[in-house]
């Protein structure tokens, strides 16, 4: 969903966000693989925390360009994500176990061995594969 907050920028900042334009689109890049979705959903939100932190960006701080606007990219994305990644609402710690074990899933390991991996009781594993391995469906059948 996007922010209806209007970022306004300065000429040096648009610059600078254009300069980093290739690390917002990384970071899009990485999340779009991670949860299997189109990279194009996530440009946009990645685009929108690079300018974000273009407007907030003080190089007096010490900070480093790229480690700041990775973790305020990375923050914009995973707001995205928590807003309209699943159908249902599902806890954020259901969200990251699976992310960690879509890995083992790729590698066809029983539903026993990746609660092992995970360090986590099989019921636990099967509540949160159940929760987010569903893709969602449309609610009218298709024409």
């Amino acid at each position: 969903m996007a922010s209806l907050q209007t970022i306004r920028l300065s000429a040096e900042q648009r610059r600078f966000a254009a300069e980093h334009l290739g690390l917002a689109r990384m970071q899009a890049s990485r999340y779009a693989r991670r949860w299997s979705m189109p990279i194009e959903d996530l440009l946009s939100p990645a685009y929108e925390g690079l300018c974000k932190a273009a407007a907030q960006f003080d190089p007096s701080k010490g900070y480093r360009p790229s480690s700041y606007l990775v973790s305020k990219v990375k923050g914009e994305l995973l707001h995205h994500l928590r807003d309209t990644g699943f159908a249902v609402r599902i806890s954020h710690r259901y969200r990251e176990l699976w992310i960690k074990a879509r890995r083992w899933l790729e590698l066809d390991l029983s539903d026993g061995e990746i609660a092992r991996r995970l360090g986590i009781p099989l019921s636990t594993w099967l509540d949160c594969r159940t929760a987010c391995g569903l893709r969602p469906v449309p609610l009218a059948p298709e024409p």
